[in-house]
């Protein structure tokens, strides 16, 4: 059984005693899809298939969040709570800068020029080398503000 579902399951069991019932409703959907993923698999899952499902949680999350209207304090609260939860299982999340930073590393080691077309290279270099620490959609908005 793969690390981080093990470190899961013994969470939820602890938010269960505590009747913290909006992490033992997180930790129970993820610990499902990646029990499911693993059975589908027919082995553990590697910890970058882990940080994948809890990313896909986290992207859809943040989508809820958007579309929640602001008078509905409660729920936009709930979904940052989920959102603060989510994150807590990935790695260290690159900021704006930081993946600027990573962008010019990548043009400048590959001899990239600026332009729309290395977009495809470097996006894939990057999403390859800082897996589970970027959301592609934010790499994507810094890279249309570089690019021409």
């Amino acid at each position: 059984m793969a690390e981080l579902l093990t470190t899961l399951r013994q969470e939820y069991m602890a938010a269960m005693k505590a009747h913290d019932t909006l992490k033992k409703g997180v930790l129970s959907l993820l610990t499902s899809a990646l029990s499911l993923a693993e059975k589908e698999k027919g082995e553990p899952l590697t910890h970058d298939e882990e940080l994948t499902y809890i990313q896909r949680e986290l992207k859809q999350t943040k989508e809820t969040l958007q579309m929640t209207p602001e008078d509905r304090l409660d729920l936009r609260q709930e979904a940052q709570a989920k959102i603060d939860l989510l994150e807590s299982y990935l790695p260290h999340q690159l900021t704006a800068d930081e993946i600027k930073q990573a962008i010019e590393e990548v043009m400048n080691s590959q001899g990239l020029e600026p332009v729309k077309r290395s977009q495809g290279v470097i996006m894939k270099t990057l999403m390859a080398t800082y897996k589970g620490q970027l959301d592609g959609k934010l790499v994507n908005q810094i890279l249309s503000g570089i690019l021409h």
